[in-house]
């Protein structure tokens, strides 16, 4: 949606070129590795933060060697507990796990994903001990997460809303710093127990670094301005995001501390991949 409107704004076209493998890094070493004149970018996420710390050997630093240029949206995480689990709030919860160590566990889709890393921040900031148990998509994980053979997940708002509604699975939580607009009834985390708690998925743009800094600052105009569409605004909140247009500083920032965060996350879990 952003490109379509960036092309407007840039006069150029945009070819927008799936790249998927290992983790994302096919896409984002080929953006590190381009010409840096602003004619590539890639859409990343939080593996942007996470890459340069859980795998062992890569061919480029995903944090050095990509400049932000703004982000388009970030979304929280859910706290997904299992209908059968005795904890009806994020407190109640925190309190059980607290109670019993070790017993609780959690599922995920995939060893340092988002929703690994996330729970990895809470249990270190909560105090708790939990069982990683990954999956290979959330697909999988909710089955076993409607039966109780596995105890809470967190995952983005959306995938497991027709359990929820039916009453097999329950919201807890979200991981964002401020409640969201479409769940208003939802506490979050840090109003839970743990407070300045904070661990959200995003995307954003990213250029080549050593780019020329007014061309960077013709895209982060481009990128803003598109995020800014009303319609394209709606369209993200419809979506179970929010809209989150940055300045290159704002960008800058946010992703350093990102990499901060998710690089603890990685070696407090252990996780590696190659």
């Amino acid at each position: 949606m952003v490109s379509e409107r960036m092309r407007v704004t840039l006069g150029q076209s945009i070819v927008v070129e799936p790249k998927p493998g290992a983790g994302g890094n096919l896409a984002m070493e080929a953006t590190a590795k381009a010409a840096p004149d602003g004619y590539t970018m890639v859409f990343g996420t939080p593996a942007v933060a996470i890459n340069g710390k859980l795998y062992k050997q890569l061919g480029y630093d995903p944090v050095k060697d990509l400049v932000p240029l703004s982000l388009a949206a970030w979304g929280p995480y859910i706290v997904y507990a299992s209908g059968t689990l005795p904890a009806n709030s994020m407190s109640e919860l925190i309190a059980y796990a607290r109670a019993k160590p070790g017993e609780l566990n959690y599922a995920s889709v995939g060893v340092g994903s988002g929703t690994h890393l996330a729970t990895v921040l809470f249990t270190l900031a909560a105090g708790v001990q939990m069982t990683h148990v990954p999956y290979k998509g959330i697909q999988q994980v909710a089955p076993d997460l409607v039966s109780g053979s596995v105890h809470l997940t967190f995952n983005a708002y959306g995938p497991l809303a027709q359990f929820v509604q039916s009453g097999r699975v329950k919201m807890l939580a979200t991981t964002a710093a401020r409640r969201l607009p479409q769940l208003p009834e939802l506490p979050t985390i840090a109003e839970s127990g743990v407070p300045g708690f904070e661990a959200t998925g995003w995307y954003g743009f990213f250029g080549t670094t050593g780019t020329p800094s007014d061309v960077l600052q013709k895209l982060n105009a481009s990128i803003v301005a598109a995020v800014k569409d009303p319609e394209i605004n709606e369209r993200i909140e419809k979506m179970g995001l929010v809209p989150a247009p940055q300045t290159l500083d704002e960008a800058a920032r946010f992703v350093a501390a990102e990499a901060q965060k998710w690089g603890r996350a990685v070696v407090a879990s252990g996780a590696t991949a190659e």
